[in-house]
């Protein structure tokens, strides 16, 4: 099979190379898909840029998320069939023609979902709903303030909010991605480059929100928990403020910013702070994900989860679509397609 390889750390232009490689038979409780599309993931750009720490040695092949057919399946596997098209949550080896997962990362996807949905729901899907229906407990009319709300995760995010029920503020840069959040149906919209979620928040929700998702890190963490109200959860799933800043000193500065907490000031305002790894979940616990693919496969079924998948590259333009997700210019799922 051919497969895209991380070779070096450096400009999406000259870091992958298109090679040969071998194609792994499932073992007995595994599946072997071949892969239609694949997702892109903020994580991939990290690992481009030699800054996610996850990232297996070089040369290898990125990627969480694919969508395609099952041509493969192991002795032990009862509940998918050859031919079965799916979504699937890899560890890493996504940018290929085809992966081999266990069947517990894998999930129904009907034939006529739109190219890129089941990418998304993959990675965007299963982490959303482990975010804020696994790890916590959404109640109906509390304040969700949720960043980067205009990406695939934070849509997704959104839309199980507003299934239940809850008050979304959604954070996002731009006119466009202003005019999604709207056509989403999110109650408050923050165009950051024009003001401050904490002003708003102030503004017009009485200071406090009750829930706030946080891909940014560093000193966004500490912005956060300023308006987290008592009983409150601030849920922690990322690091883009570090995207596109190179070295040590730069990993220091974010690591400080994030701050040193003590429980003793979460516990007099019963307050949260939720730490989320979905690689390391999937390492440990299988069993939550394998749930968690069952819940969001319904989810979508039931229309709860939409994905809207932004853009669409041919294979052969991976670099241009690291460069698009890089720049944050994304609305929605970015996938490649073989």
């Amino acid at each position: 099979m051919k497969a895209y390889f991380l070779v070096r750390f450096s400009d999406s232009t000259d870091a992958f190379e298109l090679r040969e490689t071998p194609r792994r038979s499932p073992g007995p409780d595994e599946i072997c898909i071949r892969v239609t599309a694949f997702g892109l993931n903020f994580a991939d750009i990290m690992a481009r840029q030699g800054l996610y720490r996850g990232c297996p040695p070089l040369p290898c092949v990125l990627g969480y998320d694919v969508e395609g057919y099952i041509s493969e399946v192991g002795e032990n596997v009862r509940d998918f069939r050859i031919g079965n098209k799916v979504f699937v949550l890899t560890r890493f080896g996504g940018y290929a023609e085809y992966v081999t997962v266990p069947s517990l990362a894998v999930g129904h996807l009907p034939e006529e979902a739109p190219l890129g949905s089941g990418c998304a729901l993959a990675v965007q899907g299963i982490t959303a709903y482990h975010a804020v229906i696994h790890a916590q407990t959404l109640m109906p009319g509390e304040k969700i303030l949720v960043h980067a709300a205009a990406g695939g995760l934070g849509s997704a995010i959104i839309q199980i909010a507003l299934w239940k029920k809850c008050i979304v503020i959604g954070v996002a840069g731009g006119h466009k991605k202003v005019e999604y959040l709207k056509s989403l149906g999110v109650d408050h919209i923050v165009d950051h480059h024009k003001g401050d979620y904490i002003d708003y928040v102030n503004q017009y929700l009485d200071g406090k929100v009750d829930v706030v998702i946080d891909n940014i890190g560093g000193k966004s963490i500490k912005k956060g928990k300023s308006i987290l109200a008592p009983g409150g959860r601030l849920v922690s799933l990322g690091a883009a403020a570090l995207s596109g800043k190179y070295g040590k000193l730069n990993l220091i500065k974010l690591a400080l910013g994030f701050g040193f907490y003590s429980p003793i000031p979460f516990m007099g305002k019963s307050q949260s702070l939720i730490g989320i790894n979905m690689l390391k979940l999937a390492d440990h616990r299988p069993d939550i994900i394998a749930d968690e693919f069952k819940a969001v496969q319904k989810l979508y079924e039931d229309g709860v989860l939409r994905p809207h998948v932004g853009k669409i590259f041919d294979h052969e333009e991976l670099p241009q679509a690291h460069a698009y997700v890089g720049e944050r210019k994304a609305i929605g799922k970015v996938v490649v397609k073989w």
